[in-house]
């Protein structure tokens, strides 16, 4: 089975390029690219979704997967 890699998905038609994700992003994961947000350093995300709650017109949005069962 491959491991799929969880990223968060930033939309470049949503992005207004505000900064607000990237000053928020406590592992430095985002960068300001031509005036819209990119992953730059995927390595550094934890996960954490503070720039997924902090963008005000939801241009990014965090995959996650829902595991059901008792095989946990």
């Amino acid at each position: 089975m491959v491991e799929e890699i969880w990223m968060p998905q930033i939309d470049k038609e949503l992005c207004t390029g505000c900064n607000d994700c990237i000053v928020t992003c406590p592992t430095d994961a985002l960068e300001l690219v031509s005036g819209t947000a990119v992953l730059t350093n995927p390595a550094a995300c934890n996960y954490c979704a503070e720039c997924e709650t902090i963008c005000p017109v939801e241009a990014i949005a965090l995959p996650y997967q829902i595991v059901l069962g008792s095989d946990l």
